[in-house]
Parts: C-alpha cells; structure tokens; sequence
C-alpha cells in the first residue's frame, strides 16, 4: 500500500494545526456571524482532542477510551470504537484511508477510517500529548518520554529514535525537510526525518510544550517564560531573528500560533490573544479574554477563532483585533478548532463536538 504524503484540501482537516509545517491557516472561510448548526454529545465523558476530517467525516477519540466519527453535515455518529482502559487526549492524523493516534498508555494505533477497525498498535515509552505526522511514507511521534519515533506506518514497527531529558508536548512541524521539536528541555531541535538524527539544535529561554508554526524556513512559537520566537532555521546555527514579550501579561504561552504570511496569533496563560508582525516581531493587538488560552488560535479568511478554559469561542477580525462574534459553550475548550468548508468544528470537555457555520 502506498502511503502518500498528507494534502488538505478545502474539505480537509488531515492533522490537527491543519499542515505539515502547522501553520494554523484554514483554506475555508466562515461566515461573518457563524451560527450552530449541531451538537455531537457524550452521554458522559470529555473531548480534549482536536477533531481531523476527511470527505465530510470528523474523527476525534474521547478522554473515556471511545474514539468517534461523525458526519460533519449532519452530526450524526457514522461509528464509535472502544477501546479498553485507556482514553485519547492527542488527535489523529489521517493519511489514505486510515489514522494514526496516540493515548495516555503510550500505544500508537493505526485504525481503517471505515469502521474504526485496528490494523496495528504498538506500545511506546509514555503518553503521547501531540498529534503525529505522516511525512514522505514516515509516521513520527513525541511523547511524555521525551522521545521522538520515526515508524512504518504499513506495520508501526519503529525505524529511529531521538531523545531529550524532558516531554516532548509538541507536534512534529516539518520544514525543508527536517522535523522541527520544541522541547521541555529549553531548546529548539532540528531532527532528520529517515534517521532521526539531530541536525541543528538552539538554546531558548525555558521549556515548551508549543507546536512551531513555519513560514518557509522560519518557526515562530512561544515558552513557558512567556517569550514569543521567530527563529530562521536555515542558519548554522540557527538563529533567533526577533523575540516579543508583553511585560503587563508575562506568563507562560501554551497554544501554537496561526501564522500568515504578515502576522503570527497565539494565546497565552496571560487572558489574552496577541497579533505580532512576523517581520518585525512588533505587537499589532492585543485582545483580553478574561480567561486563559490553552486551545490553539486557528484563522480562516480574515477572521482568528480562540477558544478559551471557561469554555467561550471569540471570532477576531485578523487586522483590527475586534470582535466580531462570542459563542458560551460552558465547559472548558483544550482541543483547538478546525475549519473546513465553510465549518468551524471544536469540542470541549463537556463532551460536546459543537459545528457551527450558515444555515440553510
């Protein structure tokens, strides 16, 4: 079976910052007031996973050990697998006509995006807290473990390893070709994708959890020290090309950033949501939002979604920072929205799968 590199096109969502260099961006727009269309409810449980779709159809596992797929036209439940003793808290990625996920045991899983069906699993060192990557036929995964695996995704057999004495709570963001991991060990690494040999590496301010998002051969992310980076990759070493702090909310960053080709938008633990200039690295807005950021911005068209711990969805005007719409959904959002054809899809940890977009 061939394994081809993961495209999105308008109607996907195939990995959770929507790209391999996981900028965020959405290719699909929302409607200028988005209104629900449907809610896909747990009869008890939690979603703290970022959904992924492909051809109309959501996949997101639940804290409980079920993972889910459902019909984003109708949010109608087209299956649900259990899987015992364990629960997901990481998204998939899709790749052909199956998805790998992680769990909080460790265990790596291939299912058939079909019936849910298991092809493979594998068990790894620890936890997995990101969603894995398919790049040119290679499966790579981070743990708790501090490990970074390369696979095969016909078999998951391991194929290469890198490790750090610390988690690795990121994403794999691949750019010109290596795969770039912002560690709990205070530092930017830049990793080969067939050896998982460590190519470049950079000292940073403290420890990250953040995804980078690319932009060529550029990465902007933040830290626990409430630092935000754009690093130039390219260089040997790789260089730090500008930093941005806002010293009235210094605390730390927890999301990845959406990045355009102007602006870089994040959140941070300090109650707000930062636009920075990705040339010059100077603040643009800044937008309160009384509660704290761990879900990941995304922008599609003009417009930033964040979705914060209480639980509120905030639609931002990309070049002004104002509000242009609020939805209280309750709960507390962790997973990060996604966008595909016109639908803003994101769940919460009171076990709703909310779809909003225009009505008919």
């Amino acid at each position: 079976m061939a394994f081809a590199v993961p495209h999105c096109s308008a109607e996907d969502w195939l990995m959770a910052r929507g790209n391999l260099e996981s900028t965020g961006v959405a290719t699909s727009k929302l409607p200028a007031t988005p209104e629900e269309l449907w809610r896909y409810e747990l009869e008890d449980g939690a979603f703290e996973a970022t959904v992924v779709v492909k051809d109309g159809i959501a996949y997101l596992g639940d804290v409980d050990g079920k993972f889910h797929a459902v019909d984003i036209a109708t949010g109608k439940g087209v299956w649900t697998k259990e899987f015992e003793e364990t629960g997901f808290l990481s998204p998939a990625v899709i790749d052909g006509d199956q998805l790998f996920v992680g769990d909080y045991n460790g265990e790596l899983r291939c299912l058939a995006l079909a019936d849910g069906e298991e092809r493979w699993k594998v068990t790894l060192q620890a936890e997995v807290m990101a969603g894995p990557l398919v790049y040119k036929g290679k499966l790579l995964v981070t743990t708790e473990a501090g490990t970074f695996t390369i696979h095969d995704p016909k078999t998951g057999k391991q194929e290469a390893e890198f490790v750090i004495d610390a988690p690795l709570r990121c994403m794999p963001t691949i750019v010109e070709g290596r795969a770039m991991l912002a560690g709990c060990d205070g530092k930017l690494h830049g990793i080969d994708v067939t050896t998982a040999k460590e190519l470049s590496t950079l000292e940073i301010d403290g420890p990250t959890g953040s995804t980078p998002a690319a932009r060529g051969s550029k990465v902007y992310f933040g830290t626990e020290q409430g630092t935000f980076y754009a690093i130039d990759t390219a260089k040997e070493p790789m260089e730090v090309l500008w930093d941005y702090v806002d010293s009235r909310r210094k605390q730390g960053i927890r999301t990845a950033a959406a990045v355009t080709d102007k602006l870089a938008v994040y959140g941070s633990q300090g109650k707000a949501v930062f636009a920075v200039d990705i040339e010059s690295g100077e603040k643009k807005w800044t937008f309160p939002t009384r509660t704290r950021l761990e879900s990941s911005p995304l922008i599609a068209g003009g417009v930033v979604i964040a979705a914060t711990q209480r639980g509120k969805l905030h639609a931002i005007e990309l070049e002004s920072g104002e509000a242009t719409w609020t939805f209280d959904a309750g709960g507390h959002f962790v997973a990060s929205p996604a966008v595909v054809d016109g639908k803003l899809l994101i769940a919460n940890t009171d076990g709703t799968l909310y779809c909003f977009g225009k009505k008919d």
